[in-house]
């Protein structure tokens, strides 16, 4: 296995609830889950631990989600398992929940990132996630920040609301720490709205306008997680780094009745996190296929950048129901002249600020 991109924390992406207080247009989850009893995620975590000993990398994180994790009456127990262990914790939930009181209790136990969703302003919010919801999502990230906790937004892109992007971008400046940016991936509920995913020329535009942004703004971070920004920003890495699409290298997913799936967005079963160790599922033979980019097809296996980009695994497979097929939104074409200069490029900049320009907090 070659080693991924060594200033990346190994996540484990843990939804401790099926349970949900919204019902979001794009909502990737599936059919109803049973929970686990506490007793069954002290399990789960303990599996996690005995598989991150096994793990290269220098830094790990637990994200904390659901469903809606504020629902969860182990959310609390789980942040403590949690910091116990010495890993940092995050939660991704909607927002709504969230009060003074109970982001009292978020960072008394740890927690010292939130991500919370935001769709566009007030209209493109609740057209996706329901009336009310714009003010109350607001109201946690104001609650969580007054209380040291930093926030990230998060935005899934959509040609229903990417002319919000400039909004939520400067809501980000005052109400949050940073911004995040993710494409729609057609699964579960969202596979409705797959007509409404971002062609790649449209993908490309708000890349162009969020780089744009990211280059002026210097009070609110925007950390570029989507592997196609390698090919925008002409991010390539020294032989035999990997880097991009992080399924099945850069963390897993463990679900709220402890199925195990290489990401989230790619509902793809490998095992399940009770039965089997993590460290074994890990090298299933979906999980060895995602990390063999020489595997992938179409435009993105014939991609010289392919070890550094790998393109959307989880968008691929919404797509196709081919995890190795290329991903559909990809908007690089270089031409002789581009390739050339890509290469010199890269070898003036170095893998460093390479680095440097995709990192940041998620």
């Amino acid at each position: 296995m070659r080693p991924y991109n060594p200033g990346e924390a190994f996540f484990l992406q843990w939804h401790i609830t099926d349970a949900c207080n919204l019902k979001c247009a794009h909502c990737y989850r599936e059919l109803p889950k049973a929970d686990l009893s506490l007793h069954g995620l002290e399990s789960v975590f303990a599996n996690f631990r005995a598989f991150r000993a096994t793990l290269p990398q220098k830094k790990a994180r637990v994200q904390i989600t659901g469903g809606e994790p504020l629902l969860s009456k182990n959310l609390f127990a789980v942040l403590d398992m949690v910091a116990g262990a010495g890993f940092q914790s995050r939660i991704l939930t909607n927002g709504t929940l969230i009060d003074g009181a109970t982001a009292k209790r978020i960072a008394r136990h740890g927690c010292r990132i939130v991500q919370i969703s935001i769709e566009g302003d007030r209209e493109a919010h609740e057209s996706i996630r329901g009336a009310g919801t714009f003010d109350k999502s607001i109201a946690g990230a104001t609650a969580l920040r007054r209380e040291g906790v930093q926030v990230t937004f998060a935005m899934t892109l959509s040609r229903a609301n990417m002319k919000d992007v400039p909004r939520v971008l400067e809501l980000a400046r005052t109400q949050a720490d940073r911004v995040s940016f993710h494409r729609l991936v057609a699964c579960g509920s969202g596979r409705k709205l797959a007509t409404t995913a971002l062609r790649p020329h449209e993908l490309r535009r708000v890349f162009r306008f969020v780089w744009g942004f990211r280059r002026r703004a210097k009070s609110v971070e925007v950390p570029l997680r989507d592997p196609l920004w390698k090919p925008f920003i002409g991010c390539d890495g020294p032989a035999g780094i990997v880097d991009g699409c992080s399924a099945a290298y850069g963390g897993i997913c463990v679900d709220a009745d402890g199925s195990v799936y290489p990401c989230r967005r790619m509902p793809v079963g490998v095992g399940n996190a009770l039965a089997d160790s993590l460290s074994g599922l890990w090298r299933a033979p979906l999980m060895e296929s995602l990390r063999d980019r020489d595997l992938l097809k179409g435009s993105c296996g014939r991609c010289s950048l392919r070890w550094h980009c790998g393109g959307c695994r989880a968008v691929a497979y919404a797509r196709s129901g081919d995890p190795l097929a290329a991903d559909p939104q990809c908007f690089y074409r270089p031409g002789l002249v581009e390739k050339t200069l890509r290469r010199v490029s890269s070898a003036l900049r170095g893998w460093r600020s390479c680095d440097a320009a995709t990192s940041g907090g998620g």
